[in-house]
């Protein structure tokens, strides 16, 4: 799980890069991110059913002149691969994505090993630049850097958080 200091200063990554709609889908590798998020007043956090759906928030809070974020495990660029498509190759609505990297190399769980199998072969084939974050002092920076990005490109951006940031 995610330490309470790396949820923090995700939070204030996203107020940095003047994200304001955050739509988010709860996983247990970012719990204390969920539990900070409803209550920050900085944004207007959206629990989502689906990460389908919450890509479709994110990307309509962009339309609406609002640069927003999804939360989600990485198992979710599956459901979430229609959308995306249409949303990014069709409309050029950039969504950018920050998901935890379950199933990365030293999984615990024998059923997130499958997640880590897909995330990198489905954001490939969705053409989604990523970034794995290692370290915790990187995380600033890689949210940074995805908002920019898909602002500049019009296009999605993910940034993932990989094992050895989540304890």
């Amino acid at each position: 799980m995610i330490d309470l200091q790396d949820a923090k200063d995700i939070l204030d990554a996203m107020a940095e890069a003047h994200v304001k709609t955050v739509p988010y889908l709860p996983e247990s590798r970012l719990k204390p991110l969920y539990s900070l998020l409803p209550d920050d007043k900085r944004f207007d956090a959206v629990p989502v059913p689906n990460e389908s759906t919450g890509v479709c928030i994110a990307a309509g809070s962009w339309i609406g002149g609002k640069r927003s974020i999804m939360i989600m495990e990485n198992s979710g660029i599956r459901v979430a691969a229609e959308p995306l498509a249409r949303i990014g190759l069709e409309r050029q609505i950039p969504v950018v994505l920050l998901m935890a990297y379950r199933g990365d190399f030293g999984e615990e769980n024998w059923w997130g090993v499958n997640h880590g199998i897909t995330m990198e072969p489905m954001l490939h084939a969705l053409r989604i630049p990523y970034t794995i974050v290692r370290c915790s002092q990187d995380i600033k920076p890689a949210i940074h850097n995805a908002v920019l990005h898909a602002e500049t490109t019009m296009y999605h951006t993910a940034v993932v958080i990989g094992r050895s940031v989540i304890k």
